[in-house]
């Protein structure tokens, strides 16, 4: 349990910093360091829209349940070009009317590595909303240290990515569905675009179907 839960809350710090969005046209994005004020109304606005949708969620969840994390290890890449692939690990945790799942898989290539990790939390609303509120802000970053946006990759697939442009180390968080996380991140990355590779060769599209 306690992987699960740091990796929620690591989750849930890194958006509440970045505050990715999810379905929102470029020119709707707003520059945090350019527009302060703007970025913390447009945050109010989504976190209460998102509140609305995810306690109505959670009504029609009442009796769901996770999926079990050898289920789940199904959906994560087979391999990674250039990388070799390690044994998957994975949880499962019920508890008090909430269940919640994971499934992780590492590469490495020499000193550089990829971690990808997915999350269940079909019965867990309250956590996918922690890491996923403030998406739908709209918020774009851009400095000397980092640069970091909203992404969509499918229809119901929606995240956030971030660069750090001294280390390079790179994260790539996905909203699947309002249930699934989905987590790449390494090092010695250029872009974020063999991050976005790796997760269009999972069956994301599925998931968003259950």
């Amino acid at each position: 349990m306690n992987t699960i839960l740091k990796l929620s809350f690591l989750l849930g710090i890194t958006t509440l910093v970045a505050c990715g969005g999810n379905d929102k046209k470029e020119e709707d994005n707003i520059d945090v360091e350019k527009n302060p004020m703007g970025a913390l109304m447009k945050m109010g606005e989504n976190m209460q829209k998102q509140a609305e949708k995810m306690e109505k969620q959670q009504e029609e969840r009442k009796d769901a349940k996770a999926m079990h994390y050898e289920e789940l290890m199904k959906y994560l890449p087979e391999s990674v070009t250039g990388y070799e692939k390690e044994e998957p690990k994975g949880e499962s945790v019920e508890m008090s009317g909430m269940s919640f799942s994971s499934a992780n898989v590492r590469f490495t290539k020499g000193n550089d590595d990829i971690n990808v990790t997915l999350l269940d939390y079909n019965a867990a609303m309250s956590m996918y909303s922690m890491a996923t509120a403030m998406w739908a802000s709209g918020f774009k970053i851009d400095n000397s240290e980092e640069t970091a946006q909203s992404v969509s990759i499918a229809d119901n697939i929606n995240g956030w990515e971030t660069l750090k442009k001294k280390s390079k180390d790179a994260s790539l968080v996905l909203g699947v569905n309002d249930r699934f996380l989905v987590t790449i991140e390494g090092n010695n990355q250029k872009s974020l675009d063999f991050f976005k590779e790796i997760a269009k060769t999972m069956d994301l599209k599925k998931l968003a179907e259950l």
